[in-house]
């Protein structure tokens, strides 16, 4: 299972797949993700409700693409793909940028505008929709090369 090193998972899908073991831990790398981010952590604000509503759509046209760069009706093992992939451009979206776009915005809340709220904010939901943006379209990338070279 591949943490970070997304071209040598590019390479292994594009020659052999992933067998049943390694889809399955994928699966559940994703899986404990998805269960960690849909944890009601505070009473939800109209912000929350926002990115939840804005979430359902980003996530359609996102699996849409993404299902289109694998080569629509033609593509072949997009869960395999997807997850693998998705997991992988997650862990580094989430580190390179999630996480410091986060801080500093916690920064400047503190030191500019008068401490941290307890509630989601504007500034929160804009990273969290532009988090989502970039994993998309990132993971499509890998999706669309991977494609191109197994012929669907």
């Amino acid at each position: 299972m591949y943490f970070w090193k997304i071209d040598k998972l590019n390479e292994q899908l594009i020659s052999d797949g992933l067998s049943e073991s390694e889809q399955f831990k994928y699966l559940m790398a994703n899986s404990i993700l998805y269960a960690l981010a849909v944890i009601q952590y505070e009473t939800p604000n109209d912000y929350d409700t926002l990115a939840g509503v804005v979430g359902v759509f980003v996530t359609i046209f996102g699996l849409w693409l993404i299902y289109k760069c694998n080569g629509g009706i033609n593509g072949k093992q997009i869960i395999q793909r997807y997850l693998s992939v998705g997991f992988i451009v997650f862990i580094r979206v989430f580190v390179l940028f999630m996480l410091p776009a986060v801080i500093a915005s916690l920064v400047i809340q503190e030191m500019y505008l008068g401490g941290i709220p307890e509630e989601t904010t504007m500034s929160l939901f804009i990273v969290i929709l532009a988090s989502q943006v970039v994993l998309i379209f990132l993971s499509a990338k890998h999706i669309n090369y991977i494609a191109k070279r197994t012929n669907a």
